[in-house]
């Protein structure tokens, strides 16, 4: 594995929480050398995805701000990082070497285990790309999205504003509150088909996606003793808004590392900033509000090391 120099500052990922942090080192004449390390060329706003993710003109060139900045730009997946010996390992087999490293990677969705979830034209929604996604809608007019959070709600309404044909699948949707009754009532005013209190079984089709298999819930079953168990649709995409997660697999304890993150910034200089170390990501079903957490982390961690 070939090492490359040693960078004073490392930064992994240049959304919110990452760009704030590197703006705040800059505006307040941190001169060290900083290398920026994103798997994406581009950075599209987590809470545009659900608002409109085929707006094209919110793609942030990821290249155009490290020059901007004055920091080094490598696009590349991380595949480990080591905390012991100060590196990290990227896809195409190089390691690089830091002396201080800033995790600002965001959140994933947490997948599903279900037949045909990898096929084309599946699309978690927190990871979607927005020039092949305009590209797909262009020619797809049945559309499903599982539905867990406000964030497939939204999303759903931008889907019908299309003329697609929609249906929404939703365990439930207690999470709405008092808003559920006006929710499902809009959802048939406005023709969008809802399957509440089903889950999403099956993902059919050879390559890509031509049909959705759907189940009850048990808890379905129980209050509509009228419902079909199971039921079978055609649909040419499937969107799937699942729970997020910290995006840190590649630490070697990744389960555990938000409850050392303190241990790591003290004795490691690695320091986890915006939903990266959002613990609570697994129980959130808006994500309004993140976006200035995120900020703020960046800011504040820019600040405390310009007093180091």
């Amino acid at each position: 594995m070939q090492d490359t120099e040693l960078s004073d500052v490392m930064v992994i990922g240049a959304g919110v929480a990452g760009t704030s942090f590197l703006r705040g080192l800059r505006e307040l004449g941190h001169k060290a050398k900083i290398t920026l390390i994103d798997k994406n060329d581009y950075y599209f706003p987590k809470e545009e995805i659900a608002k409109n993710p085929v707006n094209t003109g919110e793609l942030k060139k990821i290249e155009v701000l490290a020059k901007e900045l004055g920091v080094d730009f490598i696009q590349a997946e991380v595949e480990k990082v080591s905390e012991r010996n100060k590196k990290v390992s990227l896809d195409d087999s190089k390691s690089l070497t830091f002396k201080s490293l800033v995790v600002a990677t965001g959140a994933l969705s947490n997948k599903l285990e279900i037949k045909g979830v990898r096929k084309e034209g599946v699309f978690y929604l927190p990871e979607v790309t927005p020039a092949k996604v305009k590209a797909l809608l262009k020619i797809s007019s049945e559309i499903s999205i599982l539905v867990h959070t406000n964030e497939g709600i939204k999303f759903s309404f931008f889907l019908n504003s299309l003329g697609k044909e929609i249906r929404v699948i939703a365990p439930d949707l207690k999470f709405l509150g008092e808003e559920k009754e006006k929710t499902i009532n809009l959802f048939t005013e406005k023709g969008i088909k809802i399957h509440l209190g089903y889950s999403l079984d099956e993902i059919i089709g050879e390559k890509e996606v031509k049909a959705v298999k759907i189940t009850a819930t048990q808890e379905c079953r129980r209050e509509e003793a009228s419902s079909l168990p199971m039921k079978v649709f055609s649909s040419r995409l499937v969107f799937i808004d699942n729970l997020l997660k910290p995006n840190i697999e590649f630490f070697n304890d990744s389960e555990n590392i938000l409850e050392k993150k303190e241990s790591l910034a003290a004795d490691k200089n690695i320091y986890i900033i915006g939903d990266a170390a959002n613990m609570r990501l697994k129980e959130q079903k808006s994500y309004e509000g993140n976006r200035l957490e995120a900020e703020k982390a960046g800011r504040f961690l820019a600040e405390s090391q310009m007093k180091t």
